[in-house]
């Protein structure tokens, strides 16, 4: 049986990092330029702050899925409180039917007992190594969530001093 819990993320951060090299390998573009390096101490910040929103998936006493949702208000709009979702994750084995859409479901009906009236995402536009989309577009439309934006990135280049302070090299990241 399916079980999903809001719990407090230094209760589950040591279970979830166990799944992390996995999710990461999956889901992330240039793996090479841009490792895995979670900033552990900003995430207990927010915890501390109140601003850290966890859902855990479990099969029994096993972590089969997170969901992670900063929540506070938009810089735009202080008086709605929002929820970006940071983290959301489901173990190969574990995606069957529709646990995947149960996980945002049961996000956003804790998320709106904590207050929240907007919840903001992204999706994956790339395919994950094995070749399977990781878009999850369709999902949230029948969901109800539109698309609001689109995100762009770009890999900058970046001048190096080396010995000579008159000598300068150009390192692509």
């Amino acid at each position: 049986m399916t079980v999903y819990a809001v719990e407090p993320w230094s209760d589950v951060v040591g279970e979830m990092r166990g799944l992390w090299h996995a999710h990461f390998r999956e889901v992330a573009s240039d793996q090479e330029r841009a490792p895995l390096d979670p900033d552990l101490e900003a995430y207990a910040r927010l915890e501390a702050a109140g601003a850290l929103h966890v859902l855990t998936m479990r099969e029994g006493r096993v972590l089969a899925g997170y969901l992670v949702a900063l929540v506070w208000p938009h810089l735009h709009h202080r008086s709605v409180s929002h929820a970006f979702f940071d983290l959301y994750y489901v173990r190969p084995a574990h995606r069957r039917w529709t646990a995947g859409i149960r996980l945002f479901r049961e996000a956003e009906r804790t998320l709106a007992a904590r207050g929240v009236r907007r919840m903001i995402t992204g999706t994956k536009l790339h395919s994950a190594p094995n070749g399977r989309p990781l878009d999850v577009g369709p999902i949230f439309r029948r969901l109800g969530w539109v698309e609001m934006e689109r995100q762009y990135g770009k890999w900058i280049l970046s001048l190096i001093h080396i010995s000579e302070p008159t000598r300068l090299q150009l390192i692509a990241y």
